[in-house]
């Protein structure tokens, strides 16, 4: 992810806490990166984003960013790499054995669960990689692999293996991953952004 100043970045990372707190608040957000190891992990994620990209700051805040980074990811047990394109309000809803390939690509308000791996194929020597929507719940041990396309407002079932494009606001399950029906993600996101939130 790229953040173009320091503005963007704390409108991401208010993002980020309303999807865990449903506030955007400097209280919540305190509280919040003590009690939430997901919440943890995505703030110095995005904090080391912001200050790998910048010249002064790539060699001060950036390498204190990323240790932390590291050890809030050991303690949730997720693996995504700093510049991996992630838009506003990520939730990781339950910790363990989380692989995000650093050249996938994740919209808004995406939600991961444990187990979650989002990965490449390759196909004729070539690197294909997912480009998950907004507004995407990804249940406990989803696969999401190869180059496909998850549409917005998608939910996708416990163990399933992604490997063809899913419609916008389709549920799907099983392996491989098959459309259910078109009820979209609905409840299973909890808190989404849409950026009116008031602190």
């Amino acid at each position: 992810m790229y953040f173009e100043d320091k503005r963007s970045r704390d409108e991401t990372i208010r993002a980020d806490l309303f999807r865990y707190t449903g506030k955007t608040d400097k209280r919540a957000l305190r509280k919040c990166r003590r009690k939430s190891a997901g919440f943890r992990f995505t703030y110095y994620l995005r904090m080391c984003a912001y200050a790998r990209e910048r010249t002064l700051l790539k060699y001060t805040l950036y390498p204190f960013y990323k240790l932390r980074k590291n050890r809030a990811g050991g303690a949730v047990g997720a693996e995504i790499y700093e510049l991996t394109p992630i838009g506003k309000g990520l939730h990781i809803a339950h910790g363990g054995c989380i692989v995000i390939h650093s050249g996938a690509v994740l919209g808004d308000n995406v939600s991961l669960s444990q187990g979650v791996t989002v990965g490449q194929t390759l196909r004729d020597g070539k690197v294909l990689l997912p480009v998950i929507g907004n507004n995407v719940y990804l249940a406990p041990g989803a696969k999401v692999i190869g180059g496909v396309h998850v549409g917005d407002d998608v939910a996708v079932g416990a163990n399933a293996v992604v490997t063809h494009d899913v419609p916008s606001g389709a549920v799907v399950a099983g392996v491989p991953a098959r459309v259910l029906h078109m009820g979209g993600a609905g409840d299973y996101l909890l808190n989404p952004y849409t950026g009116e939130e008031k602190a």
